[in-house]
């Protein structure tokens, strides 16, 4: 197994699924940096448009990019007082800027969003020293030594290749039938839980790749090497891309869609008393706002289709930042997991941040440990996060100065954190009528759904040939 194959499973949500699909390199244009507000167009002009956008998140605006870029009247019209969608940066809490979504760009140099950090003359951090633990009185063991891979109990006995789940197996009853105890689960194994549902509710087909990989590098001692760049925080607010992606692009904020009227001949999209009118819209709004059906859709959405969005899955995460008044993190981490209780990982949100002399940590979970924290009042959820980075420093007495925790599942704008599982692109992002076209919704990570956006103007610009 390579480091990237690991990673791919056990990191879903941070676009960890075979890099950046769809990398076509955004050309660099009206890079000037300025407030989201300022990316809005003064015009009051609600038809003529080439291509109406509804969602300024990372798909919705790179998207309206393209085609402004290629000369098409566009507009973007976002739900929210903001630009960016589940990429937001605050700045109103903590004594730098944080991110209350999306933090880490994934892949570094292989995404789309790469170059625009290049051209803001953005520095970045890459994290190189990334580790795993059971408990605290179990050693750190890195993800790239073959230890990672290894069954602490002693590996079981089993032929390979591995048999066939069966229909509708969980995880847990799948390594059960094997006769591999939750004891004796390899760190890279549980690493999955960390990003997605634990084993007695996850898939076990989705545990059958990385289980095999752990035979393999248990039996070779080689972990393969792999061509993924890596994960890398970005040492300036991420919303700078974002902002840069969208200058001069006209965007509507709180402009909330309600309905989408569409034939071959154009579309209309009603938002409260507004009305919009163009020759193409592109969708890119979050799958929870589709699930809802918060936006009708008028004729209704393929039968096909609306099965598809439907049966998209969404994690429930667990995200607090924690800031300290001085550097707390111990030498040699900038990612970890330790499964004991949750929150089960954490990673260092500010080294390398200029001017900044303290320090803030992520706690992170997944699934039902998230749940669970998220149901407990929010002081306790701060407290389970210091509980942790106590663990991970030895420091009983640390405190922190300022926190930071959001529940994405009560966002009226995104109903969730992110999707995972099937997603069946093919479907989803199919066009109708050469009029609609689709956009985000189910990637994962800013790059991923930056690189969707690309791929929609692109095709949205062929329809007008």
């Amino acid at each position: 197994m390579t480091q990237s194959d690991f990673s791919k499973t056990a990191f879903a949500r941070r676009s960890f699924l075979g890099g950046a699909a769809g990398l076509a390199m955004l050309g660099i244009v009206g890079c000037a940096k300025g407030s989201p507000a300022q990316s809005n167009s003064a015009s009051n002009d609600q038809s003529g448009f080439d291509v109406i956008v509804i969602g300024a998140g990372s798909a919705g605006v790179a998207a309206a990019r393209e085609l402004v870029d290629a000369g098409k009247k566009v507009v973007v019209l976002e739900a929210r007082d903001r630009i960016g969608g589940r990429m937001w940066t605050d700045r109103t809490i903590m004594t730098i800027p944080h991110e209350r979504g999306a933090s880490l760009c994934h892949g570094g140099p292989q995404t789309a969003t790469w170059p625009w950090a290049q051209k803001l003359g953005i520095k970045d951090r890459k994290f190189v020293q990334n580790l795993s633990r059971y408990s605290p009185s179990t050693p750190w063991v890195r993800w790239d030594n073959p230890e990672f891979y290894a069954f602490p109990e002693g590996t079981p006995k089993i032929s390979m290749p591995l048999p066939e789940p069966k229909t509708s197996e969980t995880a847990t009853q799948y390594m059960q039938r094997l006769g591999i105890a939750s004891t004796n689960y390899p760190l890279a194994l549980l690493g999955i839980q960390v990003d997605t549902e634990q084993f007695d509710a996850y898939p076990a087909t989705d545990v059958v790749e990385t289980l095999t990989s752990c035979f393999d590098v248990s039996k070779t001692g080689k972990i393969e090497p792999d061509s993924y760049a890596g994960d890398y925080k970005l040492l300036a607010p991420y919303d700078d891309i974002i902002t840069a992606v969208a200058e001069g692009v006209d965007i509507r904020l709180n402009t909330v869609v309600n309905t989408v009227q569409y034939s071959d001949k154009g579309v209309t999209v009603h938002a409260g008393p507004e009305t919009f009118e163009a020759s193409k819209c592109i969708v890119a709004v979050p799958i929870g706002v589709l699930q809802h059906d918060d936006i009708t859709f008028d004729p209704p959405l393929e039968s096909d289709r609306r099965k598809t969005i439907d049966a998209v899955e969404q994690t429930v995460a667990f995200k607090t930042i924690l800031e300290f008044d001085h550097p707390v993190r111990p030498e040699g981490f900038d990612m970890v997991n330790q499964h004991d209780v949750g929150p089960c990982q954490f990673w260092d949100e500010s080294t390398g941040m200029p001017g900044y002399n303290g320090q803030l940590i992520v706690a992170w979970d997944t699934g039902d440990r998230a749940r669970e924290l998220l149901a407990l009042p929010e002081k306790q959820r701060f407290a389970a996060a210091l509980e942790g980075v106590r663990k991970l420093t030895g420091d009983r007495g640390l405190q922190y100065i300022n926190a930071s925790n959001y529940d994405w599942r009560n966002d009226k704008f995104a109903y969730g954190a992110y999707a995972h599982g099937e997603r069946y692109p093919e479907i989803m992002y199919r066009p109708i009528k050469d009029t609609v076209f689709w956009a985000g919704a189910v990637m994962s990570s800013v790059g991923r759904a930056h690189s969707s956006g690309l791929d929609a103007a692109a095709t949205t610009l062929k329809a007008f040939d």
